[in-house]
C-alpha cells in the first residue's frame, strides 16, 4: 500500500518539475467515482486546480462514465470503483455517489492508500462514519468532507467576524429555508434522495451544510431535538406515469444547544409552493450577523444599525462562468485537500467533523422517534 510520505515526496518533486520548466505539470492525480455532481462540479474544479489532474471517471453504467469522459477529457472510464482503485497512477479520489455507497467505497479506497474527498452526508449512520474515520487516521492518508459551503465568502467572512469577536459571546442562531424543489411529486422524480435506506432525505442533503456551518462558527453541539417529515409521500417514477412511495424527509427542524450555552434552531421545507429563499442570523453579547440567500452579508454592534459588510476580495476570487454553482466554493476547498496532501498539515473539514455532523443528525431522527433531546457531547471525536 502506498504510504502518505511517498505520495507527499512525488507531489513535491512534480511540483518542483513545474516551477522550474519539467514537463510535467500536475501534482496529484484523481479518479472522480460517481458523474452526477461529480461530474458537474468535482472534475471542473479539479481540471481549475493547476496542482490535479483527473485521470479517471467511474460511473456505475458505463454509458454516463464514457459519456462524463468524453465532455471533460478524461482518458479513462470505467464502471467498477474497484478497478480504478487499483490503477496506479491514482494517488486520491473523490466519492460523489448516493449516500449508501460512501461507506464501502471509502473504506476501500484507503485501504488501497488513496486520499478522499467524499461528498456530504458523509455516510448514513454514526457507526458508518465511525468507520470512516478511524480507517483514515491509522492509514494515515488525508480525508476530507465536501461542505464546501464553508468556502463561499458570505460565510467564510462571518466565520473571521466571529472569531474577531464581532458578536462577542455567541448567544443564538436561527437558519430558516423555504425551497419549492420537492413540492409538486411528479416534477422532482423519483431516486435515491426519496429512500431513507439510501441515505437519502433533505436533513442529510441539506441539513448537514447547516450543521456543519453552525458546529464551524459556535463549536461543538451538547446536544440536539428535532424532527422530521414526509410532506409529499408518493412521487413519479423516471420515464414513467407510476408512482413510488417516499420515506426520506422533505421537511425538518431541529435545535441545537451548544457546549458554551448558544442555542441555534434550523428549520427547512423542500415542498413550499414558491422559492422564499434562506435567511441566517446569528447573535451575541455585542453583536449581529445577517447572511441573505442572495450572498449578502449584513451586521451591526451594539449601538449600529444594520447595515452591509464588505467582503475581502480573496474570499471572493474571480473564476470562470463555471456550468454549476458549487464548483468555485468547491474549488477553495480542493485547494485545502491539496496543501494538506502536499504538506501533511491537517485541514477542516475533516471526517472528524463529518462524525460530529453525522452524530448530530443521528440525533435529529432519535428525536424524532423519542420526543426528547438527545445528548451528542460525549463522542471521542473531538475536533
Amino acid at each position: 500500500m502506498p504510504r502518505r510520505d511517498s505520495v507527499r515526496a512525488e507531489a513535491m518533486v512534480t511540483t518542483e518539475q513545474a516551477r522550474t520548466g519539467g514537463t510535467r505539470t500536475t501534482s496529484i492525480r484523481v479518479g472522480v467515482i460517481g458523474v452526477g455532481f461529480g461530474a458537474a462540479a468535482h472534475v471542473p474544479a479539479l481540471q481549475y486546480l493547476p496542482e490535479t489532474e483527473v485521470v479517471a471517471v467511474c460511473a456505475r453504467r458505463a454509458e454516463r462514465a464514457h459519456l462524463a469522459a468524453a465532455q471533460h477529457g478524461v482518458k479513462i472510464a470505467l464502471s467498477d470503483f474497484r478497478v480504478l482503485l487499483r490503477e496506479q497512477g491514482i494517488d486520491a479520489v473523490v466519492v460523489a455517489t448516493p449516500p449508501h455507497l460512501h461507506h464501502q467505497m471509502t473504506l476501500a479506497a484507503i485501504e488501497a492508500g488513496k486520499h478522499v474527498l467524499c461528498e456530504k452526508p458523509m455516510a448514513r449512520n454514526l457507526a458508518e462514519a465511525r468507520d470512516m474515520v478511524k480507517l483514515a487516521e491509522s492509514n494515515g492518508v488525508v480525508a476530507m468532507v465536501n461542505h464546501e459551503f464553508r468556502f463561499s465568502p458570505a460565510r467564510a467572512r462571518t466565520k473571521e467576524l466571529i472569531d474577531e469577536g464581532y458578536l462577542g459571546d455567541p448567544h443564538s442562531a436561527s437558519i430558516v429555508v423555504y425551497r419549492s424543489s420537492l413540492n409538486d411529486p411528479n416534477g422532482a422524480t423519483w431516486d435515491w434522495l426519496m429512500e431513507s435506506a439510501k441515505g437519502g432525505g433533505m436533513l442529510g442533503a441539506a441539513g448537514s451544510h447547516y450543521v456543519d456551518a453552525l458546529r464551524w462558527w459556535f463549536g461543538d453541539v451538547k446536544s440536539v431535538a428535532g424532527a422530521t417529515a414526509t410532506m409529499v409521500k408518493r412521487r413519479r417514477l423516471p420515464e414513467s406515469t407510476q408512482t413510488a412511495p417516499v420515506d426520506a424527509d422533505d421537511n425538518f427542524a431541529l435545535m441545537l444547544r451548544f457546549t458554551n450555552g448558544a442555542l441555534a434552531t434550523v428549520h427547512y421545507s423542500a415542498t413550499a409552493p414558491h422559492d422564499a429563499g434562506d435567511e441566517i442570523i446569528l447573535s451575541g453579547s455585542h453583536g449581529l450577523l445577517v447572511i441573505r440567500g442572495d450572498g449578502r452579508l449584513l451586521g451591526a454592534r451594539t449601538g449600529e444599525t444594520l447595515a452591509d459588510l464588505p467582503i475581502p476580495g480573496r474570499l471572493s476570487p474571480e473564476f470562470p462562468e463555471f456550468p454549476h454553482p458549487s464548483t468555485g466554493p468547491t474549488v477553495l476547498l480542493m485547494r485545502e485537500w491539496v496543501r494538506a496532501i502536499l504538506t501533511g498539515v491537517p485541514v477542516s473539514p475533516s471526517f472528524a467533523d463529518g462524525v460530529k455532523v453525522q452524530e448530530i443528525l443521528d440525533g435529529v431522527v432519535r428525536s424524532t422517534q423519542q420526543g426528547r433531546w438527545v445528548d451528542v457531547v460525549r463522542s471521542r471525536f473531538q475536533v
